[in-house]
């Protein structure tokens, strides 16, 4: 049993089939590489600067 299925009354919707592959792998790629490189901030404790600061 084969995993693609063919569509022969709509031509347009097998034409529009890698483009959604295309489409869903860039969103998971964007969404991996934007995951991998924002820094959520830690929370720190006022450093000896600032204290002597205050």
């Amino acid at each position: 049993m084969s995993n693609s299925a063919v569509n022969p009354i709509n031509p347009a919707v097998n034409a529009l089939r890698p483009v959604v592959a295309i489409v869903v792998a860039a969103e998971l790629l964007v969404s991996a590489l934007l995951l991998a490189t924002v820094q959520f901030p830690t929370p720190h404790l006022p450093s000896a600067e600032i204290a002597s600061l205050r």
